[in-house]
């Protein structure tokens, strides 16, 4: 695979109750759960809160969710932050994007018919949620095939920036 692939992880930070009432670290989440199946694929991670550079946050965000190769969306909260970047990147990327939720949450209406990969976090079950999800993550840089709920309503949509 090239290097310079990018990843941009969409989630909650810190410790949040899940829609079933369980304490969830999501810090954790996403160092032992995401972040090792995308270093094994040599793909540079970023996740908003960690994003170095000064000025805007929300400029360096948006441009992740445009520009990075893929991003990781947990929606295991129903976080509304998480949802409007998903939004927005299902509207800027035909592809690239994968939803993953804690076993037991439910898709919310909008996206019931995405799929979503399910971890637990037992240390059993982020060992098997590592090889779905880079095998996953694989297929996705593999292929072109939609994942945007946008181009899949709306074929032939195009979106086009000016040259910046």
């Amino acid at each position: 695979m090239p290097e310079n692939k990018t990843c941009f992880v969409i989630m909650p930070f810190g410790e949040k109750t899940d829609m079933g009432g369980q304490q969830i670290d999501f810090d954790d989440v996403y160092e032992f759960l995401i972040k090792p199946p995308l270093e094994t694929m040599k793909v540079n991670v970023i996740r908003c809160d960690k994003i170095p550079s000064a000025g805007s946050l929300h400029r360096e965000m948006l441009r992740h969710i445009l520009h990075d190769d893929l991003a990781v969306v947990d929606i295991t909260t129903l976080n509304p932050n998480v949802f409007y970047e998903l939004g927005v990147r299902h509207t800027l990327r035909r592809s690239g994007t994968l939803l993953l939720r804690r076993k037991g949450t439910k898709n919310p209406f909008n996206i019931q018919g995405m799929r979503a990969f399910e971890y637990d976090l037992d240390m059993r079950s982020v060992a098997e949620a590592h090889k779905t999800l880079l095998r996953a993550l694989e297929f996705s840089l593999a292929s072109n095939e939609s994942d945007s709920l946008v181009y899949d309503s709306l074929p032939g949509l195009q979106v086009s920036l000016p040259a910046s």
